[in-house]
């Protein structure tokens, strides 16, 4: 059997170290070979420990990179190249920066902390901004080069002992078979961002925002919960809510967003935009409509209307209503911050008229 010798009575083979007397077999390292990982980058997985006399031994890897170290006394040790592969260690730097030590990790696309551009939220300061990885396991897409990837992520350049190939075929492929017997395994993954800031309003309030950038992306968005629309610039509304369209009230010209109680919405006589504070009658009506009150004979004309025609009228802060009555003709006109709108009505409307 092939083996290393080490000195005139203890050898080194496929079993383990031996002795002429005796043979101590490849075990599981536990914690007994800590001083196998100094001086590589990332830290390997030892796979195998032998101790016998003041011999030490290890199988040591990080992915197909296989190396033998062994030591004597405690001293520092001696390597042994048993496979090389530099596309291996940097697989493993990348695991090692992004998911866990001895984990080997392939990547698809990334995009880094200092190559994106984060939302806007118009009208307000960015105070806070913390940004950290975000990994997306099994993602589409071609994979990038070990050593370009290892760069992309900005994890260290990867490093090993030095360990000339200068053990016997035979023991190599010995030593090889036994660590393939554990086959390492590479993720596949991509690299995106979480980013989570703060922002300050101009009253001084304060508002948390959270939202992710995709792998390969630069731009930052954040997805409204309500409509599904991804922006990249956001308002606050008067509820202090972030979004990507704000709806105004024409009465009290204040702003809500979907996500307010008091959202905006049409009413239901005139189809003028309310926020739910200014829609007052519980069959839906804003202030405007629900202070409709009829035109005395002598105003007809004043709201357009001839003797014959029957005229309401009615108004809030900032909108005016006019109902018309013509033979069977039915208009309405609404002013608001918007400009003037006429619509013809259904007779039904009668029903909201004093």
């Amino acid at each position: 059997m092939s083996r290393l010798i080490l000195d005139e009575n203890t050898g080194i083979d496929g079993r383990g170290i031996h002795s002429s007397e005796t043979v101590a077999e490849w075990q599981e390292p536990g914690d007994r070979a800590g001083w196998a990982a100094e001086d590589w980058q990332p830290e390997p997985e030892v796979v195998a420990h032998a101790a016998l006399g003041p011999w030490e031994a290890v199988l040591a890897r990080v992915g197909r990179h296989a190396q033998l170290g062994v030591r004597r006394d405690g001293a520092r040790p001696a390597w042994h190249g048993l496979s090389k592969s530099p596309g291996d260690m940097n697989r493993g730097m990348v695991g090692a920066t992004l998911l866990a030590p001895h984990r080997l990790a392939d990547v698809t696309a990334v995009t880094r902390g200092e190559e994106f551009t984060g939302v806007q939220v118009q009208g307000a300061r960015r105070v806070q901004q913390l940004v950290v990885p975000r990994i997306v396991e099994h993602p589409p897409g071609e994979e990038m080069e070990p050593a370009e990837a290892r760069q992309a992520v900005g994890a260290p350049a990867a490093q090993a002992p030095a360990a000339p190939l200068d053990l016997p075929e035979e023991l190599t492929a010995e030593l090889l078979r036994r660590l393939r017997r554990r086959p390492a395994e590479v993720v596949r993954i991509a690299v995106g961002l979480r980013v989570a800031e703060t922002w300050e309003l101009a009253d001084g309030f304060q508002v948390p925002i959270l939202y992710d950038v995709a792998p390969g992306i630069r731009q930052g968005y954040v997805v409204d919960d309500v409509t599904g629309v991804a922006h990249s610039t956001l308002q606050a509304c008067r509820n202090h809510h972030l979004a990507g369209r704000l709806d105004w009230c024409t009465h009290c010209l204040r702003s809500t967003c979907p996500a307010c109680p008091e959202a905006v919405r049409p009413c239901r006589l005139c189809q003028g935009a309310a926020c739910g504070d200014c829609v007052v009658t519980e069959d839906g009506r804003c202030r405007a409509c629900a202070a409709l009150t009829k035109v005395g004979m002598f105003a007809r004309a004043k709201y357009g209307v001839s003797a014959g025609g029957k005229a309401w009228h009615g108004e809030s802060a900032n909108v005016q209503v006019t109902v018309r009555r013509q033979g069977n003709w039915w208009t309405l006109e609404r002013w608001d911050r918007n400009g003037r709108v006429t619509v013809q009505l259904d007779p039904g409307i009668s029903r909201y008229l004093g």
